[in-house]
């Protein structure tokens, strides 16, 4: 369950490296006819090639009661447009049962330790990269990259892999076209974006998504910044029915 909740908030970006800009979305997910979170991501980009990305998930309704869950997700590190160097990734959760932390530390953008805790342990280990899997950034950096790519050039075509700590997943982006949308949020006309995950080296492929389901997506563009934001995300099949992520309302700040 949490590694998909992971994955719904750390989608939910909106990006525009040309100038410094801080960004914040929010976003509702529903599953079948039942309220299932709420995500907010802040997204900023500075002038001097830093970026922050921070984002938060509260599970709701029904699906708070039976699976109670917060998360926080946070990447810092510098960009250009030809690459991303992570400095830092920290992420926090908490269940009914456990208060989990995980920290990657990088050196020169290649990691070097996770430090972990469950509840009242804590440990500290040394990364052991596969290098079958090349350079792979941490989750968000990776999204980082595909939705800088979006802006610059106008399509979602992606492949690449990222490393959580101790496994790694591969990110498929496929342009599906121009489609007009209208939510009760936003509407427009949108570009349409395929996307699958791919966990390449544990057999578990995450509750919810498998790695044969597919997940649509939905840019819009922002009017005041020409920067894309995730506006629908849908699965058309898990286990509880649809899913369907709406965003309804997003910041700006220049």
């Amino acid at each position: 369950m949490k590694r998909f909740m992971a994955f719904l908030c750390l989608f939910f970006a909106l990006i525009q490296p040309a100038h410094a800009v801080r960004i914040k979305q929010y976003m509702k997910t529903t599953i079948g006819v039942f309220d299932a979170c709420e995500q907010t991501l802040t997204y900023s980009f500075f002038k001097d090639h830093d970026y922050d990305i921070k984002t938060t998930l509260n599970t709701t309704g029904t699906f708070g009661a039976l699976y109670p869950f917060k998360g926080m997700y946070h990447a810092v590190g510098t960009y250009d447009r030809n690459n991303f160097v992570p400095q830092d990734y920290f992420q926090e959760a908490k269940s009914r049962f456990h208060h989990r932390t995980k920290e990657l530390i990088y050196e020169n953008g290649i990691p070097t330790y996770r430090v972990s805790t469950k509840d009242k342990k804590k440990r500290r280990d040394a990364v052991v990269l596969n290098e079958k899997y090349g350079r792979a950034l941490d989750f968000l950096s990776t999204l980082g990259v595909i939705l800088e790519q979006i802006n610059r050039k106008g399509n979602c075509d992606f492949k690449g892999y990222s490393f959580g700590g101790k496994h790694y997943s591969l990110s498929t982006v496929k342009t599906v076209g121009k489609e007009k949308i209208k939510t009760d949020y936003f509407e427009g006309k949108a570009l349409k974006c395929k996307y699958n995950l791919e966990n390449v080296d544990e057999e578990d492929a995450g509750f919810l998504l498998s790695s044969g389901e597919p997940v649509y997506i939905w840019l819009l563009r922002d009017k005041t910044t020409d920067a894309y934001y995730v506006a629908r995300i849908v699965v058309e099949s898990t286990p509880f029915g649809k899913l369907e992520s709406l965003t309804t309302k997003i910041e700006v700040t220049k």
